[in-house]
């Protein structure tokens, strides 16, 4: 489960949904409500992204690759580092393959409540003020940073840090600190909205010889 909870420690967080306002220094509810419009509306989604894992002085893993996504819930992260690992949801369940141990781990969506806040602006369903708590701005590395907290006791992460472009209100990295203090970031480029996406993209099929372990109780777990 922590490989998945590695890989989004992340999905997020109502508020009454507006267009982008203008102003040189919109407020916070402007900023939240014009990021949720951009994401909300979208039918489907291509980005590259470049993901980073640090764990407690261990030396950082990093994991690149394509991220293709169709509402509601689909998603296929088609990773090129390391070569051959894949994750693919269905709507229902995420199937996350590890090509150095041949294994499938499958976990039913409904309950991988850690990908519901960080990376919810993949899957469309964004609404800030539900996820987090405190949400603010914070002047990180010469940017403005939207940053919110997970709720204590509930949320796998207990601070979330978004980079968004001013201009167009793209998210453009996230770095999540787990209530454990592993940190994950994610930083996103070469975005492409609303593309055909044929949904056989989003069925999965394990490779020859690899090892299902099913982490869904209901579906009597290996």
């Amino acid at each position: 489960m922590r490989a998945i909870r590695g890989w989004a420690c992340v999905l997020a967080a109502g508020l009454a949904l507006s267009g982008p306002l203008g102003g040189a220094d919109p407020s916070l509810n402007q900023v939240l409500s014009s990021i949720e419009l951009r994401y909300n509306k979208l039918a489907t989604l291509r980005i590259d992204f470049e993901q980073t894992l640090s764990y407690f002085g261990r030396q950082p893993r990093v994991e690149r690759g394509t991220l293709s996504l169709r509402r509601p819930q689909m998603m296929h992260w088609d990773y090129s580092t390391p070569e051959g690992k894949l994750l693919v949801g269905d709507g229902d369940l995420l199937h996350l393959y590890d090509p150095l141990t041949n294994q499938v781990r499958r976990v039913d969506l409904t309950r991988a409540t850690d990908l519901r806040a960080p990376l919810a602006f993949l899957l469309g369903r964004l609404n800030f003020r539900r996820q987090f708590r405190n949400l603010g701005f914070e002047d990180i590395g010469g940017r403005r940073v939207l940053v919110g907290e997970g709720q204590p006791g509930r949320d796998p992460y207990g601070r979330v840090e978004f980079t968004y472009d001013p201009a167009t209100y793209r998210i453009e990295h996230i770095r999540v600190v787990g209530q454990d203090e592993a940190v994950t970031t994610f930083a996103f480029r070469n975005e492409t909205v609303n593309l055909p996406l044929d949904t056989s993209l989003f069925t999965f099929e394990a490779p020859p010889g690899a090892q299902m372990m099913d982490e869904s109780p209901e579906r009597g777990g290996q």
